[in-house]
């Protein structure tokens, strides 16, 4: 048995009859040839229905159902195309669950970092620490970005209480990101002065840890739920 000729609705069309072409009509998924009815002459059938297309939904007002085409030659199937938008494909591919593994990670090295610079007043702990910070900084925004395009795109903005805590929580990592970035950036000894702001800036380093922690929860709740 041979492989059946797949038809999309735009090359079935083509089979009108007209400038002596065949004469194709499609019904339930089976494309007919029906050139050789008195019936269909002239590419129309009944004054109703024209050749080249699905009569898939007219024969439920028909006086007959689709048995009456099995006297004709299956010639071949009717495909859908099914066109898939731009938007679509890059959703398909899953950004935000890529990009959101950086900030988490970044926000919960820097904080360890400089623990282990008060830890052994190692000075390039302190200063990996920084550029940690300088990482997650500028990849947060993206990963926010890309979250509110999957929640758009895949579940179409809708609304619960867990995306309510996905997005309070993005926010809250990238405020507290962007306010120890500036802080460190404004006064690069914060840390090594082990004054007691030295110790509100590590708290405030440590909190970006439990807000990833919470927003990687969360999505995977959203993600396997």
């Amino acid at each position: 048995m041979g492989v059946e000729r797949r038809f999309k609705r735009d090359e079935l069309a083509t089979f009108d009859g007209s400038d002596g072409r065949p004469i194709y009509v499609a019904a339930e998924g089976r494309v007919y040839d029906v050139t050789g009815s008195h019936l269909w002459a002239g590419g129309r059938h009944m004054g109703v229905h024209g050749a080249g297309n699905d009569l898939s939904g007219g024969l439920q007002n028909a006086p007959h159902d689709s048995e009456v085409l099995s006297r004709f030659t299956v010639v071949g199937v009717l495909v859908e195309v099914v066109e898939v938008s731009l938007t679509r494909k890059i959703a398909d591919l899953y950004p935000h669950p890529i990009i959101s593994h950086f900030p988490i990670v970044f926000s919960t090295v820097a904080p360890l970092f400089s623990i282990l610079f008060i830890l052994t007043g190692e000075g390039s702990y302190e200063l990996a620490s920084y550029y940690i910070l300088v990482m997650g900084f500028l990849v947060s925004p993206l990963c926010g970005l890309a979250g509110v395009f999957s929640w758009k795109v895949n579940y179409r903005s809708r609304r619960s209480s867990q995306f309510n805590r996905k997005i309070l929580f993005t926010a809250s990592l990238i405020i507290v990101m962007t306010t120890c970035l500036v802080w460190r950036a404004l006064a690069p000894d914060v840390l090594v002065s082990m004054s007691i702001y030295s110790y509100l800036y590590l708290i405030l380093q440590m909190s970006l840890a439990l807000i990833a922690g919470v927003l990687g929860h969360t999505g995977g709740k959203i993600v396997f739920s």
